[in-house]
């Protein structure tokens, strides 16, 4: 009889044991499915955050080299503003500053911001490349006076050829790639010569090498007694136009 027990005891530990085994084995398959699921999950994330990552640096380079395409043409000098192609974005940056479009107004952005059609050079897949935006506002710099008087002993070239840089402008570019957009600004100032007009004593005179009444009239002779010469930059006259970066050259 207790020889029976003995059996009997020592059949339920393994039942016992066994049960405890299984149990323990579908704790470790359990864990290591999740195990699995989790670092699946982390590589995909970590895959999609390398993708996003790639999309944002090929925006970045993509607006990056767009602006300095832009800025070198910017930088193109010519002798007179009509000297640069029709459709050159330099023209239509100086007809942007010079014509009738509005000053920059942070309460109403989208009425003083202005559209640049930028188009990808030929033969660039703009579905592989992204695509480019460009938009522009400008400001008038209130540092600038366009008008004063000229001093005795002081040199006419000082007036005539001086650039005034009668506004600020941005240039901003945008570039958006599968979903993924960085914008990249560079901001400008408008270095003009314009011409001048000089009166002294009430008259009008003109500077062609020495002071005259007129550009083919008698010879003027300034009496500085009777004050110093005026004079006034014609701004719907522009001479000569120019561009440098307010902050620094671009990255």
């Amino acid at each position: 009889m207790i020889l029976q027990n003995s059996k009997s005891d020592t059949k339920d530990r393994a039942v016992s044991k066994n049960g405890s085994t299984l149990v323990i084995v579908v704790c470790v398959s359990a864990f290591l499915t999740a195990f699995a699921l989790a670092m699946f999950y982390t590589a995909g994330l970590l895959l999609a955050r390398a993708n996003r990552r790639l999309e944002q640096e090929r925006s970045y380079q993509l607006a990056q080299s767009f602006a300095q395409v832009l800025d070198q043409e910017l930088k193109t000098a010519y002798d007179e503003p009509k000297d640069a192609p029709e459709k050159s974005f330099y023209r239509y940056a100086y007809n942007f500053l010079e014509g009738r479009y509005g000053e920059y107004d942070p309460d109403h952005p989208d009425e003083t911001i202005f559209h640049y059609t930028a188009a990808l050079p030929d033969g660039v897949d703009a579905a592989k490349y992204g695509t480019v935006k460009v938009v522009m506002y400008k400001e008038a710099n209130q540092d600038v006076d366009m008008e004063g008087e000229l001093v005795k002993d002081q040199s006419v070239d000082d007036i005539l050829n001086n650039g005034i840089a009668r506004y600020i402008f941005t240039v901003e570019v945008t570039a958006e790639s599968d979903g993924v957009s960085y914008s990249y600004s560079t901001v400008y100032r408008q270095m003009a010569t314009y011409e001048v007009t000089f009166k002294h004593d009430g008259k009008k005179i003109v500077w062609d090498g020495g002071w005259r009444e007129y550009l083919s009239g008698p010879e003027y002779v300034v009496d500085w007694d009777k004050g110093n010469i005026k004079y006034e930059y014609q701004v719907d006259k522009i001479t000569r136009c120019g561009f440098e970066n307010a902050y620094g050259q671009p990255d």
